[in-house]
């Protein structure tokens, strides 16, 4: 799963989680959730979740929690919005578009030249095929031409 939303999944969980705990529902009293928890969740190593949760604590959308036997992270304000934008799921998607319109800037110069090479190519066929043709033509009529000539001289030799 790409990076970005397993940053949203995680923002998702934490979010849940966050809104629970100030609703008051469930047996929910610490803002955070442990790691283990995330760890399930999100199926990753810690070091995934170094990676996944690095730009989130930089953007101040989550926070480090401790408290009530709870080791792990919380959502911040932050993080709760980035969660309802669904700001990862458009990051993601804005590198998926830019990345398909840079290839497309690349591929179609190149499909170009190959569909004109390919025109030029079949031209350049077709225009040797008639010169070939119309070369033949003249050679045949060259030769019907020396054989009259050699059969007037005939003539003109008998005469």
């Amino acid at each position: 799963m790409n990076i970005e939303f397993k940053r949203h999944k995680l923002l998702k969980i934490l979010s849940i989680h966050r809104n629970k705990v100030e609703l008051n529902k469930g047996d929910y009293n610490a803002l955070g959730v442990s790691f283990k928890k995330i760890y399930c969740e999100l199926k990753c190593t810690e070091d995934q979740l170094k990676v996944i949760s690095s730009e989130l604590y930089s953007e101040d959308e989550i926070g480090y929690h401790n408290a009530h036997n709870i080791v792990g992270v919380f959502a911040k304000r932050n993080g709760l919005t980035a969660f309802a934008n669904r700001k990862y799921i458009r990051i993601y998607w804005k590198r998926a578009f830019d990345l398909a319109k840079n290839i497309i800037q690349i591929v179609i110069p190149i499909l170009s030249l190959l569909i004109a090479f390919l025109a030029l190519t079949i031209k350049v066929e077709t225009l040797n095929k008639s010169n070939k043709e119309k070369i033949d033509k003249l050679e045949m009529e060259i030769k019907i031409l020396k054989k009259e000539l050699q059969t007037e001289r005939v003539r003109d030799a008998i005469d």
